[in-house]
């Protein structure tokens, strides 16, 4: 490899930063990738070299490869690496391995040495490189894509033809049609017509479909050979099958144009490559669109899969010297989490039992009982069922080679293992309670359905099941919260049926919407949730939601996931018990590769009886930490929220505007007619901070859906007339709320709230009210605490509003009065003479009262330092983030005041105890384009350290060596991923992070200057 190996030292790229030579075979042990990957590297990829991070094989490398054009084919199948590089002699070629170009049949390709910069070792581990070469790497180009559409072109074709139950027959046409491309890529000698000794090509399943009575007696064949139970068809079924029917396969199959004038590529794929989650993509394809809206049934990624299993089942197998684990996955799908699971039991018994492993006789014997003793599914859909007993056979076949393969006898798993039932049916004669429920799970592993509210059914099981278990726990004198379920959410009953197919071993890791932990309408749920189960961890994903499920559903606005991993307490109590919280935050590494990335701070402890004496700190931990959480248990043990303020006050009265639609009653409001309507959509927005434009629309509409009305029964017009705050559902980019006094009379919807005072003393508060509603102080509070705001859409309710802390604030009333006539004058300046430098000069004196409106809270809540640097953290880098600021990952100048301040705190919190006798504490900062390191240092007090911060222009290569000699190991991963690398050495302590903004603000600076003292203490106590 002596041409690679001038690469790698141009990339700056060695054994030990993430490179590894497949032939030295030590990445077998020191690479985490899945069984799948592991196999098709050895077997199928074959790379002289490949580049890992994040545990992703990045990068691979070929150096003079006999056949180029099977590398090209089988990389773009491989599906997982997105840069190839092939050397030959002194030529270099790099490729995109997730774009292929049919007409060249080779992947795309990227360039030459002109280009090798672009993927040196600091770019790849920063994201520069991943972040440049986005758009290359479009989904759109990749295999499962391709896969996808062509499967749904073909299958609405076939839909068009086959009437009578076409979803069915479709099905299991197009499954069959996988599973013999399987078979033929495999190698499999399939035997049909006395050719049972002849290897198949892909023209040859062409010609068997091209006469129907020939195709039918070749699907039966493959029926009664492989003895399976995927897909099945009668008699009666195979009648519907045309040969128009077969022509369209023929088509998919052949690479012709589909429908929407799509090309087939079907020859191009290779299905013993093709990764396994192309078999839920095609489940999601097989319930089709409106099903999957109406189930709330989603594909969930292999990413998330992995993730829970390296949690449940990789951990058991870590504890215990077993093979079997048996998992139930209550609303399978197309089973991924049952494929996967199965995966690491087969390969847990090759571990044990190597002998067998080696004898294809027995370990053919083995394999079906290792799925029949282990893996359970249950969902309504059949479709779904058939989908993923499919995907179980396969897994089987997987382990086995292709002489083997040809007298493999899969074992009937439908009825026994999995089973097509609503998981909520009772009734103890069904399978689902006969035969699942009498059996003993370690694991309850999958993602439910989500869907909120009860459809087409007017009595739902889920719902009936609710209603029986609290009557039945009411008989019973059951101790603790009542039972209690929310906006008809089937995601909740989920997460508490599963405990009746529970022991006292097991654990249970489901995908819920965040909603649960969150909604107003939830808090008797998260009670009762909280009391009757122990919660091990929750690995909150709302933060990158428009980045975790829509690969697949082409739908950014799914809705937010958390991950559960809990058990039930079984009458323990659970106060207690702590739970692990982790909250994944938007990076370059997620959204291109699903990597994890991050930060120290993301990751936090909490006993279990806070949530339940806190129900807002589920909130506060996705974006705070225990500051952030003693400073607004400060704020709320100390003043009066808004709300309370009102109610105590018995001086307001809050109302929301009239509903245009409710139901099918309409209410008079003719008496409003041709008053002024106050219009807040998207186009008008009338309503403005401060502020309401003074042109309006007039109201026309003489009935609608509801008002409020007076005590004779009448509209209540009062409502619509000074003096009253009005206040807007919705919330600002910056989440601050929309607020403004009316002055005059005028309609508005109920997406507007209006807070009236009844007496002129009333009246002086609502100018607290608005200053504080429309401050970054609001800003603040609806991070941390209200329900949606960064976590599904940016609004809250007027409960959430209404919920920040209320003091009264000198200056309030000029203040606004002041803001209301500076946009009263910027609004007539646009509007009569367009003088962008009179505008800008207005905008430059609006920010300046806003600045000293959030100043004014700040001293009269009275911040101090550290709440003050949390307060400024959410603003200017929280809130950024979640808005997709890439400002956040700047680059930090040496000498920047960021890590001037960041460095203070330490000095303020170590200086009191280390300056003496002779020795003086200083912070020696080393600084790099990306890495930034901090050694914390004692030293004698002499002229050679005169101030107290150290400044050093180092290069990547020099800290990376000094973090290497202070025993730091896998340096890549911990710094770029995990974020920062830590420790103690006998005369200093030191923190390197990488080089980005975000992570040297002073808020954190706190929080790691605790940890560190905390660790000191714990040090002291024991002795050391």
């Amino acid at each position: 490899m002596k041409n690679l190996q001038k690469i790698f030292d141009s990339l700056g790229l060695k054994e030990g930063n993430g490179l590894y030579v497949r032939a030295n075979g030590d990445w077998k042990n020191e690479c985490s990738f899945s069984s799948r990957v592991s196999r098709l590297i050895e077997g199928k990829i074959k790379p002289d070299a490949f580049f890992v991070f994040g545990n992703k094989p990045l990068i691979l490398f070929y150096e003079n490869p006999s056949d180029k054009l099977s590398i090209h084919k089988a990389v773009w199948n491989f599906n997982e690496s997105p840069i190839v590089f092939i050397v030959e002699d002194d030529n270099l070629e790099i490729f995109n391995g997730f774009h292929f170009l049919k007409d060249e049949n080779s992947l795309k390709s990227i360039g030459s040495y002109e280009k090798l910069d672009d993927f040196n070792y600091f770019k790849l581990v920063t994201g520069s490189t991943w972040e440049d070469y986005q758009a290359a790497l479009d989904k759109k180009n990749r295999v499962d894509y391709h896969l996808l559409e062509n499967i749904k072109n073909a299958r609405e074709l076939l839909k068009d033809i086959i009437k009578d139950d076409s979803f069915r027959i479709v099905n299991a046409l197009i499954g069959k049609i996988i599973f013999i491309r399987y078979l033929i890529d495999r190698e499999v000698k399939i035997g049909f017509k006395n050719e049972e000794s002849r290897y198949w090509e892909k023209d040859d399943l062409i010609k068997v479909l091209s006469k129907r009575d020939q195709a039918i007696d070749f699907f039966k064949h493959l029926q009664v050979k492989f003895n399976g139970d995927m897909f099945p068809l009668e008699d009666t079924d195979y009648d519907l099958i045309t040969q128009e029917c077969l022509n369209i396969i023929i088509r998919l199959l052949n690479e012709e144009y589909l429908g929407n004038g799509q090309l087939s590529l079907f020859k191009l794929y290779d299905f013993s490559i093709i990764p396994i989650e192309f078999v839920s993509n095609v489940y999601e394809s097989f319930i089709g669109e409106k099903n999957q809206e109406k189930e709330g049934a989603y594909y969930t990624p292999l990413f998330l899969v992995d993730y829970i299993l390296s949690e449940t089942v990789e951990k058991h197998f870590e504890r215990r010297y077993v093979y079997n684990c048996r998992v139930l996955d209550p609303a399978c799908g197309s089973g991924i989490f049952l494929v996967e699971t199965l995966r690491k039991i087969i390969e847990r018994f090759i571990e044990i039992h190597p002998a067998i492993a080696n004898n294809p006789v027995l370990f053919k014997k083995v394999l079906p009982t290792l799925a029949k003793n282990n893996i359970f599914g249950v969902d309504k859909n059949l479709a779904a069922i058939q989908v993923a007993i499919f995907s179980i056979q396969l897994t089987l076949l997987d382990y086995q080679e292709p002489s083997d393969i040809e007298t493999f006898r899969c074992p009937p798993l439908l009825n026994t293992n999995f089973i097509e039932s609503d998981f909520f049916e009772t009734d103890e004669e069904k399978p689902l309670n006969k035969v699942v429920g009498k059996l003993a799970f370690r694991f309850i592993l999958g993602n439910p359905p989500w869907k909120r509210g009860k459809g087409d059914v007017k009595k739902p099981l889920f719902d009936e099941y609710i209603k029986q278990r609290k009557k039945k726990e009411k008989e019973q004198e059951k101790e603790g919260p009542e039972i209690a379920f929310s906006n008809k959410e089937i995601a909740q009953a989920f997460l508490l049926r599963v405990s009746d197919f529970s022991t006292e071993d097991t654990e249970c890791g489901l995908i819920a919407t965040s909603k649960v932990l969150y909604n107003l309408q939830g808090k008797d749920f998260r009670k009762y949730f909280l009391h009757n189960y122990q919660i091990q961890k929750v690995f909150e994903l709302a933060p990158v939601r428009h980045e975790v499920f829509n690969q697949s559903n082409n739908d950014t606005a799914v809705g937010p996931a958390a991950i559960l991993f809990y058990k039930d307490a079984h009458g323990e109590n659970t106060d207690n018990n702590i739970i692990d919280h982790i909250a994944l935050k938007p990076s370059r590494f997620f959204s291109t590769f699903k990597v994890f990335s991050l930060t120290r701070n993301d990751f936090k402890k909490v006993e279990q009886k806070k949530l339940k004496d806190y129900d807002w700190l589920w909130k506060t931990l996705v974006y705070g930490s225990y500051l952030d959480f003693n400073f607004i248990k400060r704020l709320k043990c100390n003043y009066p929220s808004i709300g309370e303020f009102i109610k105590n006050e018995s001086e307001f009265s809050v109302k929301q505007g009239l509903k245009k639609i409710d139901g099918t009653k309409k209410i008079d409001v003719s008496i409003l007619l041709d008053w002024d309507f106050l219009d807040t959509g998207v186009r008008r927005k009338e309503l403005q901070q401060f502020f309401i434009i003074p042109e309006h629309n007039k109201w026309l509409i003489d009935q609608v859906g509801y008002v409020f009305r007076n005590k004779e029964g009448n509209v209540d017009i009062d409502v619509f007339c000074p003096p009253a705050l009005l206040l807007k559902d919705g919330l600002t980019p910056n989440f601050e709320a929309v607020s403004a006094f009316i002055e005059t009379k005028m309609v508005f919807t109920d997406n507007v709230t209006s807070i009236k005072p009844h007496t002129d003393n009333a009246h002086k508060f609502l100018f607290d009210f608005e200053f504080l509603l429309n401050s970054s102080f609001h800003s603040y509070w609806a991070l941390q605490t209200a329900s949606f705001v960064g976590i599904k859409q940016e609004r809250s309710h007027d409960e959430e509003k209404f919920s920040i802390p209320y003091i009264n604030i000198c200056e309030s009333q000029i203040i606004v009065s002041e803001l209301n006539q500076l946009k009263l004058k910027r609004h007539n300046t646009t509007t009569e003479v367009l003088n962008s430098y009179s505008i800008s000069v207005i905008d430059s004196q609006i920010n300046e009262k806003i600045e000293i409106l959030n100043e004014k809270i700040k001293t009269a809540f009275q911040l101090d330092e550290v709440e003050k640097s949390i307060f400024n953290y959410a603003s200017t880098i929280l809130i950024p983030l979640i808005k997709g600021n890439e400002n956040v990952f700047k680059k930090l100048l040496i000498t920047d005041s960021f890590l001037s301040s960041y460095a203070q705190v330490f000095l303020d919190r170590f200086t009191p105890t280390l300056n003496k006798n002779g020795k003086k504490f200083i912070v020696e900062i080393w600084h790099s384009r990306h890495i930034i390191g901090m050694l914390f240092k004692v030293v004698p007090d002499d002229v050679d350290h005169k101030d107290n911060v150290v400044w050093l222009d180092k290069g990547n290569d020099l800290i990376i060596q000094k973090m290497i000699s202070l025993g730091a190991q896998k340096i890549t991963d911990r710094l770029f991923v995990q974020k920062d690398v830590r420790g103690f050495e006998k005369d200093f302590f030191y923190v390197f992070k990488p080089n980005e903004k975000r992570l040297w603000h002073k808020a954190i600076a706190y929080l790691d200057a605790d940890e560190f003292m905390d660790a000191i203490l714990k040090a002291g106590r024991r002795g050391e």
